[in-house]
């Protein structure tokens, strides 16, 4: 306690509840999931209780502290340091047995704990309940029940912690009630051999130090052998004689034991109530996760998932595009003529033209994280990453891996992040290189633009679903290649909670898909807005003054020929404006720029407004589409400011241009935050590079493969 503050630790298994009883206690939003790495770093609130104010740190969620990992090494150092107050440790009450594992690790620490015994109300509906008197009694600890989304249930919580934190007595050490036998004997001698060289403060923790001793834990068996070598070589010997005499590596011993101990002083506490309800997820799981049918469900929900996203998006897209189009077109009409010309420019072509042609995509982004937060909040998605295990391991990974590419979905910068939670440096890097290729929320804008500008409302929802199977196809393969080459090496262990499957929590949704969306408008209101402007000033100046035609006669004579129809005169129109502005681009620097590169993109298809949109999404990828909105805004007259901006797109390229511009989206370097989180990740500038170029020049080759057999067809 500092300054009369208190500080606890959240401390659990990935999937019990933790992160959503931290939400709501500081009322912060951070990431709720079923599966593990979500939370892969420290985490920290506060709240006041009982005129207390309090500081509540989320630890990462892990089944060990063997610091094996990144995310567990985080967990066991905060608290191995000891600078909190209360450990409240969080338990999945309807997975209660493997829960326990770090509770008993916990216990073992000797450090004062309570037991928040979370999700009840799922454990009662299987007609079950915890003895929490019981349970206190075996743990030596104070038991609560806790129900994450109740405000009741979180109130009674930071009142009991406000009043208990400075009592709560220490776990009782669970060995004790392990009876006498060679594994109790010989912790007890490494206990004593220990405590002789530590400082008179430590002599306590020898008990724990023991145990993690004997399960190899690398922190404690590294201390002790830097600092006292000849007590290391003491204690290895016994842990030496302990597996020479029982044939089996002292972790295993270990691990077995503490088991032991759970089933003799703890699942006593759990009881059956005479009328037990029927277990539906059992039944459900017999369906999605059958080993014929579970791959093909999924593949259909994902299918569903981009025809949901099209039906409904479309007409709320469509309103948007209004009114940002009339929003302009009230400026122009309203600004004072000869005022201020550039900044009236820059506000219809650079702001609205490059910002607004983003946010038009914003109830599609919206709808997509909807609906992949009701999968995660059902408790499907846990049972995707484990259907995928079987497959992932063909391709040199492992189940572990999925985690971190199903949050590649979202936004390639925390999915590398949640590579932490794989022990595999081998397997880390691999994931990490090919994590861009799972389609990011970035990249979901620019296909919903480019896709209905050249395939047919019907054909939109397949193409979508065959990009993202195209990609997660090409991150596969990738993979293989890398782990039969570079990267070979062992593959990570794979351990997932299989949640119960639950009706979507209407909360837990709506703070999903707005903290998602609402970083999709910061991104635009920061980010895409400052490459706006900066794209604005390099695709407008320097202006052309003088043009090689006389276009504004043309567009006079278009209109006044009596030969050609309203649908011809508009076509005619918006052909000879569309010249005018490829003339007027060509002479700015980004048209200049684009023009240089045009030769090294010309086989995909490109022009130079293609190559300087590539360009411009390496700071983002939305930003290809601000670029092309600045490129066309800046061209449009009377009669072409009435097209979209994906009529104009469609209007000057074909479908084989298209499918190689979305290839190339799909497979090329991500965008630099995504680069910088990879150096960041893995210490190496060489496998940033690695990735930044290959990609690269994964994306050149494919879209060149793509638009040539496009043309073909």
């Amino acid at each position: 306690m500092k300054d009369g503050h208190l500080r606890i630790l959240l401390a659990g298994n990935p999937n019990s509840g933790k992160t959503t009883i931290f939400n709501e206690l500081s009322g912060m939003r951070a990431k709720v999931g079923n599966y593990a790495g979500v939370t892969v770093e420290r985490k920290t609130g506060s709240f006041s209780a009982g005129g207390r104010e309090i500081e509540v740190e989320d630890l990462p969620g892990v089944y060990t502290l063997s610091a094996s990992s990144a995310e567990e090494k985080i967990a066991a150092d905060a608290i191995s340091a000891g600078d909190f107050d209360l450990i409240v440790n969080v338990v999945d009450s309807s997975n209660f047995e493997r829960n326990l594992f770090l509770t008993m690790q916990l216990a073992e620490m000797k450090m004062p704990m309570i037991v928040a015994l979370n999700m009840s109300d799922e454990l009662e509906k299987e007609g079950k309940f915890i003895d929490t008197p019981a349970l206190s009694a075996a743990l030596g600890v104070p038991v609560i029940k806790t129900t994450g989304f109740d405000r009741r249930s979180i109130a009674e919580l930071k009142n009991f912690i406000a009043k208990n934190a400075l009592s709560c007595p220490a776990a009782h050490f669970p060995w004790k009630s392990a009876g006498d036998n060679i594994l109790t004997r010989k912790i007890a001698e490494i206990s004593r051999v220990l405590s002789d060289a530590l400082p008179a403060p430590f002599k306590s923790y020898s008990d724990w130090m023991a145990v993690r001793f004997l399960e190899k834990d690398p922190s404690v068996t590294a201390s002790v052998r830097e600092r006292a070598p000849h007590i290391y070589g003491a204690a290895r010997g016994r842990a030496a004689e302990l597996e020479a005499q029982t044939d089996e590596t002292s972790e295993s011993l270990v691990a077995a034991a503490r088991y032991r101990i759970i089933d003799n002083i703890c699942m006593p506490c759990l009881r059956t109530r005479s009328r037990a309800r029927a277990d539906f997820t059992k039944t459900l799981d017999a369906v999605f996760l059958n080993r014929f049918a579970g791959i093909p469900i999924f593949f259909a929900l994902m299918y569903g998932v981009f025809e949901f996203v099209f039906a409904l998006g479309e007409p709320l897209m469509g309103l948007l595009e209004s009114l940002f189009a009339h929003a302009a077109d009230a400026i122009s009409a309203s600004w004072p003529e000869g005022s201020f010309p550039l900044a009236k420019k820059l506000l219809v072509e650079g702001v609205i033209g490059g910002v607004g042609g983003v946010f038009v995509f914003l109830p599609n982004v919206a709808l997509l994280f909807l609906a992949l937060s009701i999968l995660e909040d059902s408790g499907y998605m846990a049972r995707a990453a484990f259907l995928c295990d079987r497959v992932m391991r063909r391709f040199g990974l492992s189940g572990s891996s999925v985690i971190p590419m199903l949050l590649g979905f979202g936004c390639s910068v925390p999915a590398i992040m949640a590579t932490r939670s794989l022990k595999s440096r081998f397997e880390r890097i691999a994931t990490i290189m090919v994590i861009p290729l799972f389609s990011c929320g970035a990249r979901f804008p620019v296909y919903m633009l480019l896709i209905p500008a050249f395939f047919a409302q019907k054909y939109c929802g397949p193409v979508m679903f065959a990009i993202y199977i195209i990609g997660i196809a090409a991150a596969m393969l990738l993979a293989k290649v890398l782990r039969e080459t570079v990267v070979k090496g062992e593959d990570s262990s794979f351990l997932i909670e299989l949640p119960p499957y639950r009706l979507p929590r209407a909360k837990t949704v709506s703070i999903e898909v707005w903290g998602r969306t609402s970083g999709f408008i910061k991104k635009a209101g920061t980010v895409i807005l400052a490459m706006s402007i900066i794209l604005w000033m390099l695709s407008t100046f320097p202006e052309k003054e003088n043009f090689s035609r006389d276009y504004a006669a043309e567009i006079a004579k278009a209109e006044a020929n009596p030969a050609l129809g309203a649908a011809a005169k508009a076509e005619k129109v918006s052909e000879i404006e569309n010249a005018k502005l490829s003339e007027a681009f060509d002479n700015t620097a980004m048209g200049r720029i684009g023009s240089a590169l045009e030769p090294v993109f010309r086989p995909l298809g490109y022009d130079n407004k293609i190559v300087s949109a590539l360009l411009g999404s390496l700071a983002a990828k939305e930003v290809f589409i601000s670029q092309l909105g600045i490129i066309y805004g800046s061209g449009s007259g009377t009669s072409g400011s009435d097209m979209t901006l994906r009529e104009k797109i469609a209007a000057d390229y074909d479908t084989a241009q298209g499918i190689s511009i979305l290839i190339f989206i799909l497979l090329t370097a991500p965008c630099v935050a995504t680069i910088a989180t990879t150096y960041t990740e893995t210490k190496s500038l060489k496998v940033a590079c690695a990735q930044f170029f290959g990609l690269a020049l994964i994306a050149y080759c494919a879209a060149f493969v793509f638009y040539r057999i496009a043309l073909l067809a």
